[in-house]
Order: structure tokens, then sequence, then C-alpha cells
């Protein structure tokens, strides 16, 4: 038994982000047939072999085998498309077309910055959408100015926001009989990996970011042997074992030092900064990780892509599977990054690239008809509830990721609140606006016995904390069996649930480290860089967590049956690797950006203008000679050279450089050359920006102090539901009493909590 089966899929989209959402279906049981409707022409990308494992190819001419299409569209659970909203192909298979046909179906549109605005028929090209949306301005990188970004966030993002939206429509489908519209984006995936807040409470980011990282011991550091490690300490105790064992213990009595994690200014942080870089050369990577293991020091060794396959916490996971593939024969590719204890996935076979004839869908039980269309007013997950025990990002991510879709969720915090809540920081706020906070001591008897009784009622149960630490508060599987046989259970920890690093202490900048991203993110010549602003394994593992809860709740539906799911982030790196996570036979490593950081050749970088940078992609042998055209750098070009790195690059940055980003985007849109303007400052320049507007992308909210905040919000969208409002992030145990009276707890005992401290109330 699996999620999905019995589920029929047409997946009609030509970009990654409708193969990634497709995969996620039909590793867990979905059959998915491909019908493109654009061009294949990147068949040999490695990339492809992973996400279109299992599926079957059928081409179809929409012009004369449309009524084949329509029979296929009949007996179809999910539709996918990718279209831009001008593509006249929207007539075929857009969501009106084809719901008179097949009322039932939930269908999802990828576009590139949302079906309105200035942009909505913009290019799907990621390296774009992550200059519009603010992250390589946001990047440090080892030159000043925007920073090429090697990781495929945004085709990830959409491609997990799309099979989260699916799922939830499926879900609700169960109940109500009736299709669904779904949309979400590449730019939401821009701002699933940069969310969004603006308020009177919300802090700047206190500590400078660099290309290594920024904070004193939250940083990756040389060794002596030329390895580097990466250091991750999260807290005032992790920082002073840290020191301790280096043997600058003294040095951190100095005030201007803070706590390491916070010094007083900038030229502070700077001098501790070196004096750890100074400690960490004395001795070699081996010797760093061995100390550092034997006191719990969180640590990681900055590995290749090709090293991490080899990691025996990756290889415990059953992250490293075996299939066959058509163009690049037997092949190690990645595993299923979420893992369910009832209904467990599985890899079904290689990709096909040769389109069958004789496909044929069965109709699916699921799709049957069993009564009158109820076409729902509510969100997905109205009426859910979650007990969200997490702090940082990753955990906090999935639960308003569930918030957003409806569900009631309940941030549960000990005493002195979420680790991050201290610092206000953006992050903290976007990601647990819309939840309602409860304060508890689990340390208490009579607060545990509380815990138990709400967490026990919820139908989800989410956190992020090292293996075992909620089975310590009382809330260990079989408890929660007890108390609910059908609850849901979903972990995301920093390595697995076990496996030989599952005890040690885990953030994102470890598994960045440990998977490879950081050695990639470097490029060709540089050392190991850090991708601070957008926390990677972070958010795609909150994000899979999310989508395991949401598939979990649609199990339960259809089989009565509760589970308990499991992701971490070492299997989020996974997704990240654009491809390169695989072995097979001649492999040919992937571009990787210049020593500049600028990009991947002369046709597809940053480049940098009189007020700014721009980023343009014009590869394609077409594109290349229009753009040098456009410069009057015609004679320059040779043909064949588009994916390389060669003087021309320098020649068109002295062109470039004279005239306003603006210009140049004015003159390449003429052109057709996708071109885009890297944003600076899109923190807070996303309050006005057009197109989040009129996607509906910004969400306002006023206390009723009259303090004003603003966050990011809906993106996966529903045009026929509701369009979800977000409330600001609560203060500490603000809704304590509300949520302890909401499930019956006693007054006498609230106020014997309250008495003792165990129960904070804002």
């Amino acid at each position: 038994m699996q999620v999905f089966d019995d589920i029929n899929v047409i997946d009609t989209t030509t970009g990654k982000a409708g193969s990634i959402c497709s995969m996620f279906l039909g590793d867990n049981g979905a059959r998915i047939i491909r019908i493109p409707v654009g061009s294949n022409s990147l068949a040999d990308d490695p990339e492809l072999a992973t996400i279109h494992r299992g599926k079957e190819l059928l081409n179809l001419d929409l012009d004369t085998q449309y009524d084949s299409f329509m029979n296929f569209v009949q007996k179809s659970d999910i539709l996918i498309e990718d279209l831009l909203p001008s593509d006249p192909l929207q007539e075929k298979i857009g969501f009106e077309a084809l719901r008179k046909n097949n009322p039932q179906l939930i269908h999802c549109s990828i576009t590139s910055y949302g079906n309105k605005g200035p942009l909505k028929n913009g290019f799907p090209i990621a390296d774009l959408i992550k200059a519009r949306t603010g992250i390589l301005d946001s990047m440090p990188g080892f030159e000043e100015g925007s920073t090429h970004v090697a990781h495929p966030l945004i085709e990830v993002g959409a491609g997990l926001l799309a099979t989260l939206g699916l799922t939830a429509g499926l879900f609700q489908r169960l109940s109500t009989h009736s299709g669904l519209k779904i949309n979400t984006s590449l730019m939401a995936a821009g701002l699933l990996y940069m969310p969004k807040a603006i308020g009177e409470r919300i802090n700047p980011r206190p500590v400078k970011a660099t290309p290594v990282g920024g904070g004193p011991f939250y940083s990756v550091y040389e060794c002596e042997d030329g390895e580097w490690i990466q250091l991750g300490c999260i807290h005032a105790g992790f920082v002073d074992i840290a020191a301790t064992v280096m043997g600058i213990a003294e040095v951190m009595t100095d005030p201007k030092f803070g706590d390491g994690r916070s010094p007083v200014n900038e030229e502070a942080r700077e001098e501790l900064f070196n004096i750890v870089k100074e400690v960490m050369e004395t001795k070699s990577s081996i010797e760093w990780a061995e100390l550092f293991e034997s006191v719990d020091v969180p640590f990681a060794h900055a590995e290749s892509a090709e090293s991490a396959m080899d990691n025996e916490q990756v290889v415990h996971n059953e992250m490293v599977q075996q299939l066959k593939d058509p163009i690049f024969g037997q092949m190690l590719q990645y595993g299923l990054p979420i893992k369910f204890s009832e209904t467990p996935g599985s890899i079904k076979g290689p990709r096909e690239l040769d389109s069958k004839s004789n496909v044929t869908f069965m109709q699916s039980s699921s799709w049957e008809h069993k009564g009158s269309l109820d076409r729902s007013t509510e969100l997905p997950l109205e009426g859910i509830k979650v007990a969200d025990i997490t702090n940082v990002i990753a955990g906090p991510t999935m639960g308003r990721l569930l918030a957003d879709l409806g569900a009631d969720v309940l941030k549960i915090e000990p005493p002195y609140g979420d680790i991050s809540r201290p610092a206000g920081g953006r992050y903290f706020h976007a990601l647990n606006a819309n939840k309602r906070s409860i304060s508890i001591d689990a340390k208490n008897e009579m607060a545990k016995k509380a815990l138990q009784e709400i967490v026990g009622s919820c139908d989800i149960m989410v956190a992020n904390m090292r293996p075992g630490a909620t089975g310590r508060m009382g809330l260990g599987t079989e408890t929660l069996k007890t108390l609910n046989p059908k609850m849901i259970e979903v972990h995301v920890t920093a390595f697995g649930w076990d496996g030989p690093f599952a005890k040690r202490p885990g953030v994102d900048p470890l598994a960045q480290a440990w998977m490879g991203l950081q050695v990639a993110q470097g490029g060709e010549v540089n050392p190991p860089s850090f991708l601070s602003p957008v926390a990677p394994t972070d958010y795609t593992g909150g994000c899979l967590g999310a989508l395991g809860a949401v598939m979990a709740l649609y199990a339960r539906e259809k089989n009565g049956i509760g589970q308990v799911v499991n992701t971490n982030l070492l299997n989020a790196g996974c997704l990240l690797l654009a491809g390169d996570f695989a072995r097979y036979e001649n492999k040919v490593p992937r571009r990787l950006s210049d020593k500049h950081q600028n990009g991947l050749s002369d046709f597809h970088r940053l480049y940098q203008t009189l007020d700014g940078y721009i980023y343009v992609s014009a590869e394609r042998s077409d594109l290349a000679e229009s753009f040098t055209g456009l410069l009057g750098l015609q004679n320059s070009f040779n043909k064949g050279k588009e994916k390389e790195h060669t003087e021309l690059g320098n020649q068109i940055q002295d062109v470039i450089k004279l005239k306003e980003s603006a210009h140049w985007v004015e003159l390449m849109g003429l052109r057709n050359i996708p071109c885009s303007i890297s944003i600076e400052n899109y923190e807070l320049s996303f309050f006005q920006d057009e197109q989040a507007f009129q996607n509906n992308m910004i969400s306002k909210s006023v206390l009723d102090d009259g303090r004003e905040y603003a966050f990011s919000h809906n993106l996966i969208q529903f045009p026929e539901l509701p369009i979800p409002v977000i409330k600001p992030t609560p203060m500490l145990g603000e809704h304590s009493i509300e949520i302890l009276r909401e499930f019956g707890i006693e007054e006498s005992l609230i106020d014997s909590m309250i008495e003792t401290g165990s129960l904070i109330t804002s």
C-alpha cells in the first residue's frame, strides 16, 4: 500500500519543477504518463534520469490527437502543466478546458511569476527568477556585488510546492468529490527560500554575512591539511564547548565578544572570527573532527557531491539507489527523501525515452464518483489541528505551510521560547505567522500531562528536534498511538532518525557541507562557500516535512491509518545537487561558476551595469548571436563557444557597464533575449512589487494596538477558494490559556501550572 495507489497523473510539463512534482507522486504509487507539450531537448541531462524515473512517455499531437488526449484526461486524477498564461495551448489543457470533461480533475499550473502582473509571461529560467527575487543580490560572494547561486532552489521549491498543493487537493476531494485548480510559480519558490516579513518587532540580520559564514562559530574554516570544516554552534552552550576545546575559552570572557554569537559590533565580530580562523589552521580536519565529535560540537567536513554519495549516513538513509538508465546505463541516483512507516514509497524503474502507442489508463477507484459534486469554500486543511514542536527554520517552515493550507497550527514552545525568538529576525516572524502559541514546560509532570492531552487530540504533530527528544517530552510514538491511534507524527531531523550521525547535533550549514553544496557554490577555483541567506536544506527539508504530513493525512483519510513520517536535511541536500548526486560511467561533472561567481558561461551569467547587475541567459546560438549583435560585438562571437568562459565575457562586461540595468533589460526585451535585473534589497522592495501585489503574495495585518505587519504568503494558490488571511507571529505563550481551555484542561490545573511557572502567558 502506497500513498498514491490508484492515482493517474498526466504530466505535460517540460520544465524540471513539473518533473520533480510528478516524480514525488510516482515514487509514492501514482501512475505517471508524460505527454510533454513542448520540446524535450535535454534528454541527456543526468538530472532527468532521476526526476523522470518510472514514468511512461506518450507523444501526442494535440492538433490531430486531441480526442485521445481527452480520453486520458477523463480517467485521470491529476494534470500538471507549466505553460505561460498567454500560451495558446491553455485553451486545450487549461483547467477550464478540461473540467467539463472531468469535474473531479485536480489541475496544477506552474508559471514563471504567477498568472497576473507585468511579468506573467516572463521566461521560466531559474537563474533569472533568482535574480528577480533578490536571491543573487543577497548571496555573499568572494567579490562585491550579486553572486551566482549554483543550486536548483527554484525548480526544487516549485516542484515541492506543486506536489503539496496537489496532495492537499486530493485530500479535499475525498470529501467534496470535486476537482480543484491549483497555481504555484517559480517566483513562489524564490519566496519559499527567502520569506519576507516587515513590522515593528522584526529585526534586521544581526551578523554580517560573508561567503564563509560570518558568525565566528557558525562558519566554514580551512584546516592545516587544506581541507575545510563547517562549525554550526547555534546556541551559547555549543559555543562554550567549542571555545574550550579550541583553547580560547579565556578569550571569550571579553564582553565585546558577547556569547560568541552576537559580538557587540562588526569590528568585534571580525576579530573573533579571525581568532577562530587562526586556531582552526593549527590542526588537520581529521584531528578537529575527532575532537569535536568527542564533545558534541556541531561540525561537518566540506565534501564534494561525489563524496556525499559515500557518506555513511547518506547510505544508511537509503538515499543511494541504482537504476539502469536508457542513456547513462547503470546509474546511482538519490532515493526516496520522505519515509513513511505504513505506506512506504518505492522507485519503480528507469525513465522511458521512447513513446508507447499502446498506453491506456484504467479509471482509478479514487476517481469513482460517489455522489453530487460539492465544491468547497474552505481551504483544504480547514479543521485540521497541528501540534508544531519546532524551532529555527526547517520545522517552522512545515507549520507555516500547513497553516497557509488552512490548518490550525499550535506552536508549542518551552518557557524560554523558540531558540530563534529572542533575535526576532525576518525568518522567525515569516515562518511563525499564522500560528497560535502555547508555552509550556514539558519537564513538569502536570504540564506534561496537559501537553499529552493537547498533542494527542491533534491530527498531526510536526517536530524538528534530535531523535528521541519528543519521547523525553512524553510524546514518543507509542504514547501518541495510545492517545490517538490515527496520529500522524512528522520529524525533520538533521541527519536521520537513526544511523551513525543520528545523535549528532545538526543544522543547515552542516548538511550543506556534508552534501557538497558549499563546494559547488564556491565555483571552479574558490574554497567552499556557505549559502547563508537561503538555508537551502532547511527550507527544502521543511517543505518535505509539510508534504509528508499532507500525504499521510490523505492516506489516513483513505485507509484509516496513522503513521510516522521522517525526512532530514541530508535527504533534502540530495535534491539540491542538480543531477550531480549521481554516478555512472564516463560521468561529466556539472558546470560550476567561474572564479568570480558570475555564472556558467559568457552567455549565462551576471553582468555589472552602471547601477547594478543583470543576469543574461542566451546560450542558444541564435540568442547569443543576437546578444553580441546588440552590443556591437558580433565579430567576436564564435559559434560553439556559447557554453564556455572566454575573453568575450570581458568584452561584454566592458560594454554592459556603460549603461543602467533598466536600459539593457528594455533593449534585450525587444529582441526576446532572456534577461533580468538582479533586484537589490528585495527584503523591503518586495512589499512594493507590483508583480507580488497582483498575484496576492503580500499579506498585511494590523494589530489591535495599531502595529502593522506584512508577510510574503500564498505560495500555493487555489483560485476558487478564499485567500488565507495571515495573522502576525504570536507573542510567547499568547494563546496558552485559550488553547488549554479549548482542549478541556481543568481550570485548577491551569492555575497550578501558572503558579509553578510551567505555563507562560504573554
